[in-house]
């Protein structure tokens, strides 16, 4: 854990908030606060710019974690902040994580709300229902990247998901689809380090943001992270929760 500066409110009673910055030697003087960092002195609440200390730039930050119920699988379907700013939230439960982009909210009567996604494919959930075994391959076609079938493999597969190769307990990428019919695929491109051969078992992946369905688990962790420079305000953090039955 890296270090941090605590501060404690006498009006609260307690430790407020943790800093960012590291000071060398601090004072209250006058209803000011004083800093040293390197042999310079500083005072601080006297500029506009929020979270700049010596020169350096951070991210404000807060983390609040929802563990009602806490002995059941639950499913968190949204966050909602009641916030004058969009935050950045990554999400991590016990068994997935996920995320919400300060683009993937919406401004629903001063308060922001969003689907929790989950992240762009970089962690492949062999158990989600955004993944979808196939079967095993006929044969190959190194030109045109074509995979063939020798049985209907469904109408679930759409242009832009992902195609996968899994051999023993490895999963590789092996391009993103390009067209398909009822018996066959083609890519965009080949990618990976895999050469299919007839018998190879392919299962597709699609897009984990756009079929995302929420992050499951007994509790949910939510950091909240902002860059904004300006005066942010955060009231409250909510999500929309039922019991997971899969």
């Amino acid at each position: 854990m890296a270090n941090e500066t605590i501060t404690y409110s006498k009006n609260a009673e307690g430790w407020t908030s943790f800093w960012s910055y590291l000071p060398d030697w601090m004072i209250g003087l006058n209803n000011s606060f004083y800093t040293w960092k390197n042999g310079s002195l500083y005072k601080h609440d006297v500029n506009t710019t929020r979270n700049n200390f010596y020169s350096v730039q951070y991210n404000s930050s807060i983390t609040s974690i929802f563990s009602q119920d806490s002995d059941a699988v639950k499913m968190f379907k949204t966050v909602a902040i009641d916030s004058n700013y969009p935050w950045q939230a990554n999400i991590v439960t016990d068994l997935n994580t996920g995320e919400i982009s300060t683009s993937f909210y919406k401004d629903k009567e001063g308060t922001f709300f969003s689907y929790i996604r989950r992240y762009d494919n970089t962690d492949i959930d062999l158990k989600s229902i955004s993944t979808q075994g196939l079967g095993s391959i006929t044969s190959y076609n190194t030109i045109t990247l074509t995979f063939v079938f020798n049985f209907d493999i469904g109408s679930s597969i759409s242009q832009g998901d992902t195609l996968y190769i899994r051999r023993g307990t490895v999963s590789e990428a092996q391009g993103v689809i390009a067209s398909h019919t009822n018996r066959t695929i083609t890519l965009v491109a080949k990618v990976g380090t895999f050469i299919p051969t007839a018998g190879d078992y392919v299962f597709i992946v699609k897009n984990a943001q756009a079929e995302s369905y929420g992050a499951r688990g007994y509790y949910m962790e939510v950091e909240l992270t902002n860059s904004v420079t300006d005066y942010v305000e955060l009231f409250s953090i909510s999500s929309s929760v039922f019991k997971s039955y899969m």
